[in-house]
């Protein structure tokens, strides 16, 4: 498949015609572009990630209602040549940032776990029960076993700490979380002030405790103790740990579905490394 073809008639065909899209780095779930500075444009990569937007388009126009931040809307959609595609309107801000207001992200989480969780179901089309994201969690054991204990020498502590955790997996108020929350998935306007949240390609109802895992990431645990302070409601901190050092866990899945050894050898190193981090 050429990516460039597709996105030349995915841009015909949501009338931009002549319009130029720079690809933008990184994901791995969505060919992401930047159409002439004006709009975002994803094309995703499988079924799946299809799947994935229309859950999206079904959801964020609501979210954008219900929230006093900015999240995308899409303004078309559709299927071109077999292949999905979202556009919607660029939003201003860069990726947050050590030192921007992490109070006010705080908030943003407090609104986003507060959308009504029947009403993220109904739309999402997902069970959003705690006993479905513990089946969730068993079921991941498969590729984790497959993809992940090959890849370290601490097989006997990693799926101790997996097991231990599934057995609890059920043990939260669910909650409409994003589950991809990293850093560069919250924008923040010049002076710090986080503004906007993008790509919900994952978002569920599930663990409120899984979006700091991001944060713990990118930004380190004090800052994210800082906002955990701001959303001002019970978050399991051992949860967070588990969420982080499993976002490891599934660079390592992603690499070996890529064949990317380095990733892999990278990613299960630090897998490890988290798994022992003690706050």
């Amino acid at each position: 498949m050429s990516v460039k073809a597709d996105v030349q008639s995915v841009l015909r065909a949501c009338g931009l015609v002549g319009a130029r899209a720079k690809p933008i780095h990184g994901g791995w779930a969505s060919w992401t572009f930047d159409v002439d500075g004006q709009f975002i444009l994803r094309i995703a990569r499988d079924d799946e990630v299809a799947a994935a937007h229309r859950r999206e388009e079904r959801l964020l126009p609501a979210l954008a209602e219900a929230v006093s931040f900015t999240v995308p809307v899409p303004i078309k959609v559709g299927v071109d040549q077999g292949h999905t595609y979202m556009l919607y309107a660029k939003i201003a801000g860069r990726q947050l940032a050590e030192g921007d207001d992490l109070d006010r992200l705080g908030g943003m989480l407090r609104e986003l776990h507060a959308f009504p969780a029947d009403r993220a179901r109904e739309l999402l089309g997902c069970p959003g029960t705690g006993l479905d994201w513990q089946r969730q969690y068993q079921e991941s054991w498969q590729w984790m076993e497959r993809d992940v204990l090959p890849a370290t020498d601490q097989r006997v502590a990693v799926t101790a700490a997996y097991a231990r955790f599934v057995e609890s997996a059920a043990d939260f108020e669910p909650v409409l979380v994003h589950r991809d929350l990293g850093i560069e998935h919250i924008l923040s306007d010049d002076t710090g002030r986080p503004q906007a949240l993008i790509d919900f390609e994952d978002a569920t109802v599930g663990d409120p405790a899984i979006d700091l895992a991001g944060i713990l990431a990118g930004l380190g645990p004090e800052a994210t103790k800082r906002v955990l302070k701001s959303y001002s409601k019970s978050v399991s901190w051992e949860r967070v740990h588990f969420y982080w050092w499993m976002g490891s866990a599934h660079a390592v899945h992603y690499g070996r579905s890529t064949d990317d050894t380095a990733l892999i050898q990278d990613a299960a190193s630090e897998m490890i490394r988290r798994m022992g981090f003690r706050f």
